[in-house]
């Protein structure tokens, strides 16, 4: 128990920041140390002003970012102390712990500003405290300014949030400024919750480093030379300070070295209380600090005297981050260990549990790692940190041996779940198998079964689609002979959703409508929407389109209307695949993107995922090339993506890499292959297998493209009408006998060799290079002219070569060898047509007068106007002026 002890207040009086005098060259006094990072800083004090000052036409946010000692505390409590005197200021801060507090900036916030936020916090209710907290923001008495710091430590929760204020600017009279360090991985949640934050209410800062002028007039008079100080330093203000503050007349090999050499300037217990206070790791109590050191008031002054640490009246904290971290690490695991502990006793049941676990966790403590660890996981799992929440849950199991089975199969069971939000399938496979077998260990037949169920998304996730769908039938044999249930109606929509997977679509389309019935029995109306899903998905797979859509968009309404985000974002992917496969590729662009959307926000990872490279097949389509590599980029950077995606996003960049000529498509393609033909999924394998039959074909090697076709046949019963509809053009294409068991166009003109007829068909589809690879497949001179000018405009030169040498081996005469010079110099990478539309957009016309001046169908102009905007990186029509002058393109 904590010692009776209270401390009123220090004795060092915080620093008068009014009255300090400014920086003078080589008097880098501690208290004045704050000042270096003001130096050069001017602009961004007027940018936040500026912002501050646009708050009666509706609330703004700025993005303050720069590496780690850049200024930007000091930037915001500059801004602060000069301007917002009168107004009413919300601070909150992330921490660096083992797994971050759920919701921790408004948790601080609301510690401080009691109210609704704070009781919706204490129930751990995310929704309620979004709402809490926009109700306070809404209605302030004074202008309101939120400032949110090291949002690089920041949970999913918390960025949802931000997000969500970002959308409500126009409404919310507030500033909100938030920070972060800018060495960011790639993969880094931060990153894709910035690159959701545009518009005009949203401006960004980036502190960049003292010039070099600025570091030699600090270096003035202390004796160490300004270049050498430079060149250490980098410019970087905190780390300036520092080494002058070190009164070195060298500077030392880092900043770390200096900062550990002035530590050891101070008395034994004063570095007790610095090491106590690095342990500790957050803004705390004064004697918090003394109980976890073992030390005295005065012990803490001499390392405010230092400057290490800050007393703002209230609370102590380091001076900067990158101080309590060096001096953190300078400590040996035996001696950190001893600290956690202290701080974990002290801290007592009232503590903060994520800041209890984290200690428990650095102490090592094994009962306090399961019980501390296991309550903190709850908790950001029901406030929907999945990422923290997993963290916790590992480190839980690491311990949890001596649990009592049925906790621990709990515990297991979460970790695996977490980990399928956060796209760790290993992780969720290994936890859960350990969870089966605690449960077949057991004679709950029912649990086992339910269990089985949800594993076998985790293997299909996995490129296990065998097994899982072993998985999905074991567990609906299990619950059949106990009759109808919830259990079991779940059990027959996973069941349907495996064996659609695996190309079994009439036992795909049996299920789903068992399950649906079922459900409507049992009174589950969740389970009908998942079901609705897998039925219209089968129906489009078996060629009944119309009926698949209207039941896909049943299923998107009811799992949207009944708050059930997860199958929301299933259904919709599906939706949007089945309008590709209709033609309706823009609204199956929209579907997507919006539930992408959807997915960040709630931070589900894997769902974003499979909704990324499902928007690849409406992309492809329609043209957009460099946007579906973005897309396959951004899953493929990601290291612990499923192989189920790795594959698509594989897939989708080497069709790319094909119809370009990239030299690096067999490559590519030779990876996608090694995961698809492991996996035992049809969906998988078949693209794959297809885009290398063309990359064979345009490489001149025919009998190579016949066997990899003939490899496909055995797979063709299993494929969909759209497959059907590819597959044909290459056996027409390589002179292979098949026929198709569809009849949906175009698959009739294939057939007829109607070559003309195919290109108009894609051309009312609105996929211009489709239409130009199907007029290639032409005999008419004419009609293969015109197919290598449009192969050429479209950029997939392979195939307009191909064209180019028939026409020539025919006698024909002026055949272009490449691009036209125009082509090449449309830095837009705009078509002919797509050239001629934009220059109509210009003149301020319709679509509808577009179609007519150019004798082509209204929705082949909605297309057009469509990759336009897309390919200038607009999203107005009334812009595209402005943005082609802006890269010199010129559409007159």
């Amino acid at each position: 128990m904590p010692r009776a002890r209270r401390v009123a207040v220090l004795r060092q009086r915080p620093i008068d920041r009014e009255t300090s005098p400014a920086v003078e060259p080589g008097s880098l006094h501690p208290y004045r140390l704050w000042a270096v990072g003001l130096l050069e800083r001017d602009e961004h004090l007027a940018v936040l002003l500026d912002r501050f000052r646009e708050l009666d036409a509706g609330g703004r946010l700025v993005l303050v970012s720069g590496e780690a000692g850049a200024g930007k505390t000091s930037l915001i409590e500059e801004f602060r102390r000069r301007h917002l005197q009168e107004a009413r200021v919300l601070v909150g801060r992330c921490d660096d712990l083992f797994a971050a507090r759920p919701l921790g900036p408004f948790v601080d916030i609301a510690r401080e500003h009691r109210g609704a936020l704070s009781s919706a916090l204490a129930e751990g209710d995310s929704a309620a405290a979004f709402e809490a907290f926009l109700t306070d923001l809404s209605r302030p008495p004074h202008p309101v300014v939120v400032v949110l710091e090291d949002l690089q430590w920041a949970d999913e929760a918390t960025l949802d949030l931000l997000r969500l204020l970002a959308r409500r600017l126009d409404v919310l009279p507030c500033l909100i400024v938030a920070t972060h360090r800018d060495d960011l991985a790639n993969d880094h949640p931060l990153r894709r919750a910035w690159g959701s934050l545009v518009g005009s209410a949203i401006s960004r800062i980036e502190l960049p480093p003292l010039s070099r002028s600025a570091v030699a007039a600090l270096a003035k008079g202390t004796g160490i030379d300004a270049r050498s100080l430079y060149a250490r330093t980098g410019g970087n203000p905190f780390f300036v300070a520092e080494v002058i503050a070190g009164e070195q007349d060298q500077v030392p090999t880092t900043v770390r070295d200096t900062i550990l050499a002035r530590a050891t300037r101070l008395g034994g217990s004063a570095r007790d209380a610095l090491d106590a206070a690095a342990m500790i790791g957050c803004r705390c109590s004064p004697e918090l600090v003394i109980d976890v050191a073992d030390c005295d008031l005065d012990a803490i002054d001499e390392c405010i005297q230092a400057g290490f640490l800050v007393d703002d009246g209230h609370v102590i904290e380091f001076r900067h981050d990158l101080t309590r971290e060096a001096i953190a690490s300078s400590l040996t695991p035996l001696r950190r260990r001893l600290l956690h502990r202290r701080a974990l006793d002290q801290l007592g049941d009232d503590g903060d549990i994520a800041r209890r676990a984290h200690h428990a966790i650095g102490a090592g403590d094994r009962d306090a790692i399961v019980d501390l660890g296991t309550r903190a996981a709850d908790r950001c799992t029901a406030l929907g940190a999945h990422r923290q929440a997993e963290l916790l849950y590992r480190a839980v199991i690491q311990h949890a041996d001596g649990l009592p089975p049925a906790e621990r199969l709990r515990v297991l069971q979460q970790h695996t779940r977490m980990c399928l939000h956060v796209e760790d399938i290993p992780g969720g496979i290994s936890s859960g198998e350990q969870a089966l077998a605690l449960l077949e260990a057991g004679d709950d037949v029912v649990a086992l079964a339910e269990w089985e169920s949800e594993m076998s998304s985790a293997y299909y996730n996995a490129a296990r689609a065998h097994d899982a769908t072993i998985f999905a039938d074991r567990a609906v044999s299990r619950l059949e002979p106990f009759g109808r249930s919830p259990a079991l109606a779940r059990a027959l929509g996973r069941l349907a959703g495996r064996r659609l997977v695996t190309g079994h679509f009439d036992g795909a389309i049996d299920a789903a409508r068992r399950a649906i019935e079922m459900g409507e029995r049992v009174g589950e109306q969740s389970i009908i929407g998942y079901a609705m899903n897998a039925l219209g998905a089968a129906l489009t797979m078996t060629g009944n389109v119309g009926d698949g859509i209207v039941s896909l968009r049943e299923a998107v309404d009811r799992c949207k209307g009944d708050g059930q985000v997860n199958e929301y974002l299933v259904a919709s992917a599906n939706l949007g695949s089945t309008l590709t496969v209709a033609g309706e590729l823009l609204e199956a662009v929209e579907v997507i993107t919006n539930a992408t959307q959807v997915a960040e926000e709630q931070e589900l990872l894997f769902r974003r995922n499979c909704l990324l490279v499902t928007r690849i097949e409406p992309y492809w389509l329609l043209g957009w090339w460099d946007q579906l590599l973005a897309d396959a980029e951004d899953v493929l950077g990601q290291p612990t993506v499923s192989e189920h995606h790795r594959m698509f996003a594989l897939a989708g960049r080497g069709r790319v890499q094909v119809r370009r000529g990239d030299p690096g498509a067999a490559a590519t393609l030779a990876e996608a292959f090694e995961i698809a033909t492991r996996g035992d999924e049809v969906q998988v394998e078949f693209p794959v297998r297809l885009a290398r039959v063309e990359l064979l074909w345009l490489a001149g090697d025919t009998g190579a493209a016949r066997d990899e076709a003939a490899a496909i046949l055995s797979l063709i019963d299993q494929v969909d009408v759209t497959g059907h509809r590819d597959f044909l053009t290459w056996c027409r294409r390589l002179g292979m006998e098949w026929r198709s068991e569809y009849d949906a166009p175009p698959i009739p003109m294939i057939l007829a060799d109607d070559a003309r007829g195919v290109a108009q068909w894609w051309e009312r589809v609105g996929s211009e290079h489709m239409a130009a690879d199907a007029l290639a497949d032409s005999t008419d001179e004419a009609d293969l002219r015109e197919a290598c000018e449009r192969l050429t405009a479209v950029g997939s030169t392979p195939r307009a070569l191909e064209v180019a040498r028939r026409l020539r081996r025919r006698g024909a005469r002026g055949v272009r060898r490449g691009p036209r010079a125009t082509t090449r110099a449309n830095r837009a990478g705009l078509t002919p047509r797509e050239v001629e539309v934009a220059a109509l957009l210009c003149e301020g016309l319709t679509n509808a007068q577009i179609a007519t001046r150019l004798v082509i169908s209204p929705k082949t102009v909605d297309h057009h106007v469509s990759s336009v905007l897309a390919k200038l990186g607009v999203g107005d029509r009334r812009t595209v002026a402005s943005a082609a002058a802006a890269i010199g393109l010129a559409i007159d």
